[in-house]
């Protein structure tokens, strides 16, 4: 029954019939001691004050401090707005009505006992409105976990059929088989880096989170496996900065960013291609730059980006909501894809 009422147009609703009822609740108090026309005009008072408090609370303070862990200017615009709030009220009040509705004057100490009883009032509205909200991001964050772990699954059967291109897999295990025909001192290399790509898809990315540094290791064997197969040296560069043990990310994540480059790059075909890869992680968060030259001419590839980069936008949107950026830009026969992460 709470779910349902948290839910879609159910939550609209729910608001709606809520403060309904507490506009009636006050004009019916309202109305017993004064004119209709002053009771109406109580009544939008205090709906206006109640409805900036407990939305400007639940939206901004709790969901853009509380929930982020930023508890020094949490208590300290809480304060403001708390009090704040209860002052203008009672100014509101004098200014429009002369005082309180049980007392006509305005008198000092008759401020502080409206003040105080706003400050009381409001108070508990803020502790209502934390309640909520809390439930409310609680409860998305439930319905986001699941649809993440459908994803996750069906994932799982697509990752050993999509993640390592079979085309490439293929033309791989070709040059394996080349190589040993020939007894070429790279073949047991080549065949290490294989049976590490495939470990990793089969084992460690069933994991909902992986260590950053297993990640980059994932994606060090599958430019070193590319490089393998390449007849002349590629101008490839991956830079780390930071202690990549201490953070962790949802696995292939970051590889078809790489792959990506791999597959619509240039760097077998034009002397001056390039694929450069930059990963930085601190405590600020993390950011994961590729960046590679391609030949704008060659209609024979599919569309950079492709549906590979497209998967990578919905699952950032659906681990990290609020906590990443994904940019692309092509300019120029270069291409760059970076992701964000806070």
């Amino acid at each position: 029954m709470l779910h349902h009422l948290l839910s879609g147009r159910a939550r609209l609703l729910t608001h709606i019939t809520g403060w309904s009822l507490v506009a009636l609740l006050f004009f019916s108090l309202f109305s017993s001691v004064r004119d209709t026309g002053e009771a109406l005009a109580r009544t939008a008072l205090n709906l206006a004050f109640l409805l900036i408090l407990f939305y400007g609370n639940a939206r901004v303070l709790v969901n853009r401090f509380f929930e982020i862990g930023r508890y020094k200017p949490l208590i300290a615009l809480t304060l403001v707005f708390w009090l704040g709030m209860a002052w203008l009220r009672v100014l509101a009040e004098q200014h429009l009505f002369g005082g309180s509705i049980f007392s006509g004057g305005n008198a000092p100490d008759g401020s502080i006992k409206m003040f105080l009883a706003y400050a009381l009032s409001f108070f508990l509205l803020l502790l209502f409105s934390t309640l909520y909200q809390l439930l409310e991001n609680r409860y998305t964050l439930e319905l986001r976990h699941r649809e993440l772990e459908a994803r996750h699954a069906e994932a799982q059967l697509t990752n050993l059929k999509a993640q390592i291109n079979p085309h490439f897999l293929f033309n791989t295990l070709n040059n394996i088989y080349a190589a040993a025909t020939l007894q070429h001192p790279r073949t047991a290399d080549m065949v290490l880096h294989l049976s590490n790509l495939l470990r990793y898809v089969t084992y460690d990315s069933q994991e909902p989170l992986v260590p950053l540094a297993k990640e980059t290791a994932y994606i060090r064997e599958y430019i070193e496996l590319f490089r393998m197969k390449a007849e002349q040296p590629l101008a490839i560069t991956f830079e780390t900065e930071g202690n990549l043990d201490e953070r962790q990310i949802e696995p292939l994540l970051l590889l078809p960013l790489v792959e990506n480059a791999l597959k619509h790059g240039n760097l077998e075909t034009a002397s001056d291609a390039y694929l450069r890869i930059h990963l930085k992680a601190d405590a600020a968060g993390l950011s994961f730059e590729v960046k590679n030259t391609y030949d704008p001419n060659n209609l024979q590839k599919d569309t950079l980006g492709g549906v590979g980069l497209e998967n990578v936008r919905r699952r950032l949107a659906l681990r990290y909501p609020n906590r990443h950026r994904f940019e692309t830009n092509a300019a120029n026969g270069t291409f760059t894809a970076r992701i964000d992460l806070h």
